[in-house]
């Protein structure tokens, strides 16, 4: 029984003996009620584990969480943190680790190298997880088991972040009485995670946090047993891009297959299943550039010499808002010493490149594989062979988006901000003739000055958060060409035809801007646009598909809740701002942006910078139910896809959890005849959700 239900019958006890006259002192008026003694965590202390032959100093911790009913409870759990899974030197996978190397399991391990601030120190010796457990459990228990994989464009986060920490999901469980086991991992991100390396000589490839994921859920298929967890009955969860990570971990197209031997079930939240993942060549490009960076900032190109602060160094050179647009736009390819090459190139990018889409996520892992060409032989691949897009389902898997994902895609929201300022450059600098808005080929001209970059540099550094508010609000206010050109440069120039008829579409075409609403109108578009091509779009293809084949199932939800509290906030207060974390936070602002769902799938008021926030009651309420459904067999079992109903799981604005039958027609209402059965129907039957990988 807990505190809160004891006092309540005492008070209820004492009342019935007042209305009695059991009082001999009573002066007519009843006693007050007491007020419930309030129920608070207890301090939390080390405790000395049997796992297996191995002795583990571990955590006694307690959190208070709403019982079912509605009243708060203390339950106390067993967390082992910061166990050493595998280690890696730079440059080169991971080794497992044993078990008989883990002592000591008190405290988080360090965050994995990156730019941002963390709550942990960073060094790269990172490779760690975190398990929880309900409090003395047992290794013959052999509990489900759930593994996250945390998001973060593959450049920031960790297992340790206070928003995805697992006790308040694992406690719930144990006082539900479906106990469960929670564990969340690093792995290596950034330059330090994905790095071309030659696969003719080196077979492995260069995705290293690929490899370091891999090597996380061996362990716990190999250890989880001893700690009370059933390894034969794993999910796998993924956010963002550890959605992505996800769903490029169940492929069979893989000369180290693990889906249904390391897990057995996946979830995918936020994965942009749209996504054009770097080739082999382009990744070789990328790498080049990375020398070039190096050598600018530390006089040598070979990045395994360089300390670790130097390495951060090149990375956010690789990743700036600057660096990043000028890439989208072709100006990797401009030499002015040798503009032939340089027109052969440009021309070359126009003709393979699918999209520009693996500019979005730098250090995304690449695709090993390289078909046969003159003088150049076959590169098998090792980890990632191909497209994730163009491959099937091989466990039973929950997929879904939040309404606004396409808002974070990495610098996008930048991207649609600086189209206005490069244009107010352009006519600065007189480089427009007068009263013509420049065109999408002009930008990209336009950037290819190394000049005219370091001005929009110069703007940018200028910027503080209230002017970046503003400049998103410039954004906002996108000029009809502005919009048509960046639409273009999301697909990039080599797809013109498909820009051309989604720009034809009612629904996405430039609106008439002789009024203030069809401004504000052209950049709601994009936001729709992208999230419809690269994230919502492709989820519905790809459960469609798996429905059909029947060989799987597969669950598809929409996150359409907005919360009363701004989840996406990545930067405190006195911490170094990026521009690119700066464009996204401000982009968010009242709006359901990718990570929007993690305090609810794991019922911790916290944003994604790791700081407190104050849910409204009906935020409490949701969190409760939504994050005892995602932990469950139910969020498998009841929810299934079938093409025939279309019914998609949603949590809808009024915090409801709802199955829509029917959804696309319903949720995705449509003014283009070519898309009044539902957009994303429509868009598919017109062949125009990812197209460009049949190119």
């Amino acid at each position: 029984m807990t505190i809160f239900s004891r006092s309540t019958i005492a008070v209820l006890v004492s009342l019935s003996l007042a209305a009695c006259g059991g009082d001999d002192q009573s002066d007519g008026n009843p006693p007050l009620p007491e007020k419930p003694t309030p129920v608070e965590p207890l301090p939390a202390q080390q405790i000395n584990v049997q796992i297996g032959e191995q002795q583990i100093t571990a955590m006694k911790e307690s959190v208070v969480i709403d019982a079912l009913q509605g009243e708060a409870a203390r339950v106390e759990l067993e967390a082992f943190k910061g166990i050493s899974y595998a280690s890696a030197a730079r440059f080169e996978h991971s080794q497992i680790n044993s078990l008989d190397t883990v002592t000591d399991a008190t405290e988080f391990g360090d965050a994995c190298p990156q730019n941002r601030t963390t709550i942990q120190a960073q060094s790269e010796d990172c490779l760690n997880l975190n398990i929880w457990r309900p409090e003395n459990t047992t290794a013959s228990e052999s509990l489900p088991v759930y593994v996250f994989v945390h998001g973060g464009d593959f450049e920031v986060g960790s297992g340790s972040d206070p928003l995805v920490q697992g006790d308040n999901v694992v406690a719930q469980g144990a006082l539900d009485g479906k106990p469960f086991i929670a564990v969340t991992i690093n792995y290596r991100l950034g330059i330090l995670g994905s790095y071309w390396l030659d696969g003719s000589k080196i077979p492995e490839g260069g995705n290293f946090g690929l490899g370091d994921q891999k090597r996380a859920l061996q362990w716990v298929n190999e250890n989880i047993d001893l700690f009370g967890g059933n390894p034969n009955n794993v999910t796998l969860i993924g956010q963002e891009a550890g959605a992505m990570s996800v769903g490029i971990l169940q492929q069979s197209q893989t000369q180290e297959t693990i889906a249904g031997d390391f897990f057995q079930r996946a979830i995918m939240q936020s994965n942009p299943y749209g996504f054009d993942y770097k080739s082999y060549g382009q990744a070789q490009t990328f790498n080049d550039k990375l020398a070039k960076y190096s050598t600018e900032l530390h006089q040598t190109e070979s990045l395994a010499e360089l300390s670790l602060t130097e390495l951060l160094a090149v990375q956010a050179k690789a990743t700036g808002l600057v660096s990043t647009v000028a890439t989208w736009s072709g100006i990797d390819c401009i030499d002015t010493d040798n503009l032939v090459g340089s027109g052969l190139c440009f021309a070359n990018k126009l003709d393979s490149e699918k999209t520009p889409q693996h500019h979005l996520k730098s250090f995304a892992p690449y695709i090993e594989y390289r078909a046969k060409a003159f003088l150049k032989p076959e590169i098998s691949g090792y980890h990632l062979t191909t497209q994730p897009a163009q491959t099937e389902y091989t466990v039973p898997t929950v997929v879904g988006f939040n309404s606004d994902d396409g808002a974070t895609t990495s610098f996008l929201p930048g991207l649609t901000s600086l189209i206005p300022t490069i244009i107010e450059l352009i006519k600065e600098t007189n480089e427009a003739p007068e009263g013509i808005e420049p065109s999408a080929q002009a930008i990209q001209t336009w950037l290819a000055s190394q000049d005219n970059l370091d001005q929009l540099g110069q703007r940018l550094l200028q910027l503080t958060p209230e002017q970046a508010t503003a400049q998103i609000d410039l954004g906002d206010m996108l000029p009809g060409s502005a919009y048509e050109a960046i639409v273009k440069f999301f697909f990039g120039l080599g797809n013109g035809e498909l820009a051309n008829q989604l720009l034809e579409l009612t629904d996405y075409a430039p609106n008439d801007e002789s009024e203030l609403s069809g401004a504000t109108a052209n950049m709601a578009q994009f936001r729709q646009l992208a999230n419809d091509m690269l994230f919502s779009g492709p989820a519905h293809v790809k459960v469609k598909q798996t429905s059909d084949n029947g060989l799987v199932s597969a669950t598809l939800y929409q996150f359409d809740y907005k919360p009363s509290f701004n989840s996406w906030t990545v930067y405190n207060e006195g911490e170094t701002i990026y521009p690119g974390d700066l464009f996204k936070s401000v982009s968010c602002m009242g709006k359901i942006c990718s990570g929007a769902e993690l305090p609810f799938i794991f019922n911790k008021p916290y944003n994604l910078a790791g700081s407190h926030v104050k849910p409204s009651s009906k935020d409490q309420q949701l969190m409760n139910t939504l994050s005892r459904i995602w932990f469950s067999d139910e969020l498998f079992a009841d929810y299934q896809y079938d093409t025939a109903t279309d019914k998609v799981l949603t949590i809808k604005v009024d915090a409801q959890i709802t199955p829509i039958t029917d959804w696309d027609a319903q949720q995705n209402n449509a003014q283009d005849p070519e898309l009044r059965g539902g957009r994303l129907s429509g868009l598919e039957d017109l062949g125009l959700i990812m197209s460009y990988f049949d190119k």
